[in-house]
């Protein structure tokens, strides 16, 4: 469905999901971490419906090897629950930093499928083209390769189908499979060696590139550019000053205020404050119509 904050301008959106997502990462506390999981699946839910719960599905299946893993093999923390067969301690403090990294891993992922449906690679171009032309021809070619390998390693496999039948064994499996990725990879090598010849005779690298884009910077994309940054600042001198943290090990000790947990739950949820806000706008103008 159509979402108000991709109207906005690419580097208003770049700054939102480059400070979320490196909160995201470079804490282990818990109510935060809960907070970017929370407002990332409402969001998903919110642009894509019913396929976002299909990602939710999926995500959550990452998720739960993700939070065994860690009390397997981490025997640390004061507070012992049972014990293996191999004689090592399962404790509480373990089974709930997994819990945490798991947590952390979803949203992670989740605001990644945002930005892949947000940020596009026109977007990228008009912010960062000016300033690193060279990575983001990189980025843009990486973006645009991709599918096109999946797409053609797909038809070689249909291609493969239509002239055999489906092999039996193992083994020809194996080799099924390896004609497959040879016949992709070959392909794929020609058509980087093309796409460099066509650069090269297009006079990429001679001079100075311009980017053409008709993003301009309007008085709402000021307003929540400053809202942004003032949130995400707030949030990450509480977290350099330490009044917002969490330890796991030995004990669990949660440290934090109710005031930063708000901050950074208006921080998370600014795309959806912009799309409600917007929605509202809307029914207003309708209803003076």
């Amino acid at each position: 469905m159509a979402d108000e904050f991709s109207r906005f301008h690419p580097l208003v959106q770049i700054v939102f999901f480059c400070f979320v997502m490196g909160i995201t990462i470079f804490q282990m506390q818990i109510i935060l971490a809960l907070i970017s999981f929370l407002s990332a699946a409402v969001y998903q839910i919110y642009l894509k419906r019913w396929r976002g719960l299909v990602y939710l599905g999926i995500i959550f299946c990452a998720m739960i090897p993700a939070a065994l893993i860690n009390p397997l093999f981490s025997h640390r923390g004061t507070t012992r629950l049972f014990y293996l067969f191999t004689g090592n301690a399962v404790t509480w403090e373990a089974i709930v930093y997994g819990f945490v990294a798991a947590i952390i891993i979803g949203a992670v992922m989740l605001w990644f499928v945002a930005i892949h449906e947000i940020v596009t690679a026109d977007k990228l171009i008009a912010v960062l083209g000016n300033m690193f032309p060279h990575i983001t021809v990189l980025l843009l070619m990486i973006f645009r390769f991709i599918p096109k390998i999946a797409a053609f390693q797909k038809k070689v496999k249909e291609a493969d189908k239509a002239l055999q039948a489906d092999p039996k064994r193992f083994s020809e499996k194996i080799k099924r499979q390896s004609r497959i990725i040879s016949i992709t990879t070959t392909w794929a090598l020609e058509n980087s060696i093309d796409t460099a010849d066509s650069m090269r005779a297009r006079g990429f690298g001679c001079g100075k590139r311009s980017f053409y884009h008709n993003n301009f910077f309007s008085p709402r994309d000021v307003v929540v550019f400053v809202w942004i940054m003032v949130l995400s600042l707030l949030v990450i001198w509480q977290i350099a000053v330490g009044n917002t943290i969490s330890y796991y090990y030995p004990v669990i000790r949660i440290k934090g205020h109710i005031f930063i947990y708000i901050i950074y739950g208006f921080l998370c949820m600014t795309p959806l404050i912009v799309d409600l806000w917007e929605e509202i706008r809307w029914h207003r103008l309708k209803s003076k119509i």
